[in-house]
């Protein structure tokens, strides 16, 4: 190998400084375990283990780091079995036996009508699989599944109700969706913004702005609190985001757009394996699998006289997590009381119009 005029250690710094910036998994798993004295101490931990508290890292990383989450706008297309009061899918319980592919799915129940489905069979007339041709409307639960048949039996098929997008698994919150509808953004000639610069701003260079600013406020403020924000439910481990309105208002091959916020995966965005809080908190979590597994020997005596102390390892672990969790919740979290600003926004933009009000009547 040939070595710089300044000769090996610049090659040797330099591989230094590339390990000591992760990129990549296996790299950041190499950190953690050289921070704890690898190689030149045996760490006792199992590899699997190792991994094992990466992905408990991780976790709690995407949780409360506000570098581990982005704020996105997703588009969720409205499809026949997203719509609210229809039978969004099928599943097959039990095949049974004896059934014909000429059979068919009756829909029992539910207070809704339309729904219609069939099936395939294998050789044996074990039901395959069962397809849902029409989702039907108006179903206020989910209807009981039956199967006409005259030689069948022992298949048992269930129905799951529409009213929701399923959303990815990268995806930890949704908070709102955009107004599907409003009194001010109709976008044609009788739209009220059209209509107020129509006849109220003759010219931009001699017309104030502020009554055309504050009666759009007002505009607002009515119809936030006659009309409100449409309500939805989301849980992170279902990745259903239900909507609750209306559905008729919507036509399919619509569009929605959610505002949620997703996981920033460090596979695709590297910079995240060289997160010092991350590469922290990790060592820490393996150190203290470390201490877990080395406990059961502690005050052991071996040959030489050096004696195990696995509790220390454990408890000088646990003690650096907490430091650790509460740094990141005090540092690196974002406020939990955003709603907060919401309402003092909504109570000046109140006493803002209030003042208005109170000037023009005198």
């Amino acid at each position: 190998m040939k070595f710089p005029p300044d000769g090996p250690w610049v090659v040797l710094k330099g591989l230094m400084l590339q390990m000591s910036k992760p990129r990549t998994r296996e790299e950041f798993k190499q950190n953690c375990l050289r921070r704890l004295g690898w190689p030149i101490l045996e760490v006792n931990v199992d590899e699997d283990q190792v991994d094992d508290r990466i992905d408990e890292a991780l976790v709690y990383y995407a949780d409360y780091h506000f570098d581990a989450t982005e704020k996105i706008y997703y588009r969720a297309q409205v499809t026949a079995n997203t719509r609210g009061g229809a039978i969004h899918s099928l599943t097959l319980v039990s095949g049974g036996t004896a059934y014909s592919n000429t059979d068919t799915l009756v829909f029992t129940g539910g207070g809704g009508s339309g729904a219609t489905g069939t099936l395939t069979t294998y050789a044996n007339g074990t039901i395959s699989s069962v397809t849902l041709t029409s989702n039907g409307s108006k179903y206020g639960s989910e209807p009981t599944v039956m199967i006409q048949t005259s030689t069948g039996s022992g298949a048992s098929v269930t129905s799951l109700l529409g009213g929701f997008f399923q959303l990815p698994e990268n995806i930890i919150g949704a908070v709102k969706i955009f107004s599907l509808g409003s009194v001010y953004n109709s976008g044609n000639f009788f739209d009220i913004r059209y209509q107020l610069a129509l006849n109220d701003l003759h010219t931009l260079t001699s017309t104030s702005l502020v009554p055309y600013y504050m009666a759009f406020q007002h505009i607002q403020l009515i119809e936030q609190l006659l009309v409100g924000e449409q309500p939805i439910r989301y849980n992170r481990h279902r990745n259903r985001l239900h909507i609750d309105m209306n559905w008729d208002r919507l036509n399919n091959a619509q569009y929605i757009i959610i505002e949620a916020y997703q996981v920033v995966d460090p596979d695709e965005f590297t910079d995240v394996w060289n997160d010092r809080w991350l590469l922290r908190y990790c060592t820490a979590l393996i150190k203290r699998q470390w201490g877990t597994n080395m406990k059961k020997f502690t005050g052991m005596t071996l040959p030489n006289g050096i004696q195990f102390n696995g509790q220390q390892i454990y408890d000088e672990a646990i003690e650096e997590i907490e430091k650790l969790e509460n740094e990141v919740l005090n540092s690196y979290s974002l406020p939990i009381s955003d709603m907060i600003g919401i309402w003092i926004y909504c109570l000046l933009t109140y006493q803002l119009l209030q003042c208005f009000s109170s000037s023009t009547m005198m």
